[in-house]
């Protein structure tokens, strides 16, 4: 009897495993070329840029000093222009602690974003998989190999651009 009972329960373990509904979906794939995923790099991308022409911009003006004050080295008395370098060490270093805070802020931000935009399509994904009867879904960047037919990015890419439209970046 009971290795008749563990045999059945053997068996229907196995039958179990065998039958669970498994596919995968490249998520990376999906949040760069989905609507709103296209959106928020394509705004990130815009303040990164105007960050760092900012930055270059105020980097330019404290060269400018800074070779103005190399030009009239030979003028100035040497304790005006120990005053005067200082004075630029001192431009440079808080230059250089506000362009981090900035860059910091910025990357924060965006950190924010992709991660509010990750819970969306995570929803999608989920009821997706509840629509389909889909047991688990597996991202495509950690397996080594899988059948085509099993690859759900396309459809899934589908859904999160039906579903996600009034996400808001800011």
């Amino acid at each position: 009897k009971f290795i008749f009972f563990f045999y059945i329960i053997f068996y229907l373990s196995n039958n179990f495993a065998y039958s669970q509904n498994i596919s995968y979906a490249n998520l990376d794939l999906i949040i760069k070329t989905s609507d709103v995923g296209k959106k928020i790099i394509s705004y990130f991308s815009e303040k990164n840029q105007k960050v760092i022409d900012e930055l270059k911009k105020k980097e330019l003006q404290i060269r400018e000093k800074e070779n103005k004050l190399i030009s009239q080295k030979n003028l100035l008395q040497e304790q005006e222009f120990s005053k005067k370098v200082n004075d630029i060490k001192k431009e440079i270093q808080e230059f250089n602690a506000k362009s981090k805070e900035r860059i910091n802020k910025l990357k924060d931000e965006r950190q924010i974003v992709s991660n509010a935009f990750l819970i969306e399509i995570n929803k999608v994904i989920k009821e997706y998989a509840e629509k389909n009867n889909i047991d688990m879904i597996l991202s495509s960047n950690q397996m080594l190999i899988g059948k085509s037919s099993l690859d759900l990015t396309e459809k899934i890419l589908q859904q999160v651009n039906k579903n996600i439209k009034n996400f808001k970046i800011n």
